[in-house]
């Protein structure tokens, strides 16, 4: 073991700990108090076994929770170092903020498939039950692996009013093989507040079954609880839930007991359940003006989308989930969400538009609605449902509603595949929709009959592309982009006009809104405008000068190249021909041309 001790600032003195020994892991950490700045370094490549824990004095914080200057935990030398916690916590902090955790792998004693496990604790646990609704700022977990822990992957949150965390950021982990959960927070007592500004990014999480014996929500992926101001983009969750046979619960990604929660950008598939939810995403009970975007759900036993609250205090209010695409999710109907997006319960004020829902009957079912609203103690209110695309196959429902409360359905589109058209509204079957618009006013304001059911006349037929076949698994959602014939282009209903609605800035797949007369219908804006160009820079170092273009990518696209010396002639016909760029992500991308010196060049990106 050795130790360097370094001045960080004139505040107060910082230490550098490089720990190589098991006993320095176990015995020396352990006898010492950190302060603010301080820095544990693990040696890359060792094993240590036991617990690190962090009392209420090793803080990076002053008493009111501020952050003085954040405490290190991270590796050294090559590789990463591993805690090897047995049937403990790998990480625990108690009370304590301004903590960093990179470049780690933790493992706990194991959980094998049916859920059994003798490990108790979580892999990295942060707690706070300090009095008086205290906050400890600045927690950062980043680059590290988790897994096989009896509880979570990742838990971070308070138990005693309001108390808990402040400005957290989690990214790059990779949770998986945990009983309960890949990564949570949680408050006490239904507080929407234990956390504020909770930021997940770029994590997996993987493979939690769930507790088989437990009436308990258990084998989730990732899960926000007790938060105000949240955040979870590019992340994926699958392959959870398969034990957990609770009603309530599992889902890959979800928020509960939260408010001004964003969740976007996000893939979750293949999550499972035993007699539960096992959906794709889920804004849950006493979740409140919060926003499901830009996600792409696929292949999970439950709701693609499901949106939830109980009676009384725990209702679900103000939240829009929109241009998110389902494929295929409800494929166990045995699940009581089995849909593509579920509306169940005491939900108001809900507005639900622009999204793509693609469902197959599943194996020995036509129950499965690509759509479904029901009621049990509590009806959905104030629900808007527009400018929506349904596509079914197999004779499976479009919709299947079971409340009689106010859901409006305006501008969506219905469409069969040519199999048996089916919509079950409150115990009664219709065959078109016409005849449901005529029986029950749906699909008409103010009098107008709005909706159609037409083919969309995707630009790959469905069926054509499959999951895993492609390079990257985003260009296989290019087979949901309109073709240029789609008679779904410019037949969006107005939102702003009809219900006051903000449709945002972009479709699901990165293009700009609106970019013809009015909204498309369904996830994608068919686009007509050039791509767009965020900046250029021009890198004159020997020996091969090169210009590089950023750019705002589509995902699935790419966009063709041409390069002029004077800008003379039609770009398209006259102008050099240069390779693609690649294939779109949906991010900001960059091309880089290497042109001939000794003349000015020009350049644009273009739809082929």
């Amino acid at each position: 073991m050795a130790v360097t001790l370094t001045a960080s600032s004139a505040k107060a003195a910082s230490n550098d700990y490089y720990i190589s020994s098991q006993y320095g892991f176990e015995v020396w950490l352990d006898s010492i108090n950190l302060e603010p700045g301080d820095r544990i370094f693990l040696h890359g490549g060792t094993t240590f076994y036991g617990t690190l824990k962090l009392d209420w004095w090793d803080s990076g914080t002053d008493p009111g929770g501020n952050l003085i200057a954040p405490i290190t935990i991270a590796s050294y030398g090559d590789g990463r170092a591993t805690i090897s916690a047995g049937d403990g916590a790998a990480i625990f902090a108690h009370n304590n903020g301004g903590i960093e955790i990179s470049n780690l792998n933790l493992v706990g004693s194991g959980v094998a498939p049916d859920g059994t496990t003798t490990n108790t604790e979580s892999g990295i646990s942060f707690y706070n039950d300090s009095p008086g609704d205290l906050k400890f700022r600045h927690i950062r977990i980043r680059d590290v692996e988790v897994s096989g822990f009896g509880e979570r992957g990742i838990a971070i949150g308070g138990y005693n009013g309001d108390a808990g965390y402040d400005d957290v950021e989690i990214e790059r982990v990779i949770a998986h093989d945990n009983l309960q959960d890949g990564i949570e927070t949680y408050g006490t007592n239904g507080s929407t507040q234990a956390l504020t500004n909770v930021r997940i990014r770029n994590c997996i999480a993987h493979h939690h079954p769930g507790e088989p014996d437990s009436n308990k929500n258990s084998g989730n992926g990732i899960v926000l609880g007790g938060v105000t101001g949240g955040l979870i983009e590019h992340c994926k969750a699958h392959d959870n839930g398969t034990n957990s046979a609770t009603v309530n619960g599992p889902v890959g990604i979800w928020s509960y007991n939260s408010a001004n929660v964003v969740i976007q950008f996000n893939e979750s598939h293949h999550n499972r359940t035993s007699g539960g939810d096992g959906g794709g995403f889920d804004f849950d009970l006493k979740v409140r003006d919060s926003v499901m975007q830009y996600n792409y759900s696929h292949d999970n036993a439950g709701a693609g989308y499901l949106i939830f609250g109980t009676s009384g205090q725990n209702g679900n209010n103000r939240n829009v989930v929109r241009y998110n695409i389902s494929e295929n999710d409800g494929r166990d109907p045995n699940s009581p969400a089995a849909s593509g997006i579920n509306v169940s319960n005491n939900v108001d004020d809900l507005v639900i538009y622009g999204n793509t829902v693609i469902m197959s009957a599943p194996p020995g079912s036509t129950s499965v609605a690509a759509f479904r609203a029901v009621a049990f103690n509590s009806e959905p209110d104030d629900i808007i449902i527009a400018n929506n695309l349904f596509v079914t196959s197999g004779g499976t429902r479009l919709v299947y509603l079971d409340s009689e409360d106010d859901v409006t359905f305006a501008g969506n589109n219905y469409w069969s595949s040519g199999d048996n058209f089916v919509i079950r509204d409150n115990g009664s079957t219709y065959g078109s929709l016409t005849s449901w618009r005529n029986a029950k006013g749906k699909e008409r304001l103010n009098g107008v009959a709005t909706g159609s059911s037409v083919d969309p006349q995707f630009r790959i037929p469905l069926g054509a592309t499959a999951k895993g076949l492609v390079p990257n698994p985003l260009d296989g959602l290019s087979s949901f982009k309109l073709q240029a014939s789609s008679p779904l282009i410019n037949k969006g209903l107005d939102l702003k006009a009809k219900f006051n609605l903000d449709p945002g800035s972009r479709d699901f797949f990165a293009a700009p809104l609106i970019q013809g007369s009015a909204l498309d219908i369904g996830a994608h804006e068919f686009a007509v405008t050039p791509p767009m160009i965020l900046g250029c820079t021009f890198n004159a170092s020997a020996p091969s000068p090169s210009f590089t273009i950023r750019y705002q990518s589509e995902i699935g696209e790419s966009f063709g190249v041409r390069r002029s010396v004077d800008m003379t002639g039609d770009p398209a016909v006259d102008w050099t021909a240069l390779t693609p760029t690649a294939g779109g992500t949906g991010e900001v991308m960059e091309y880089v041309d290497t042109p001939p010196s000794g003349s000015t060049h020009f350049y644009v990106l273009k739809r082929e």
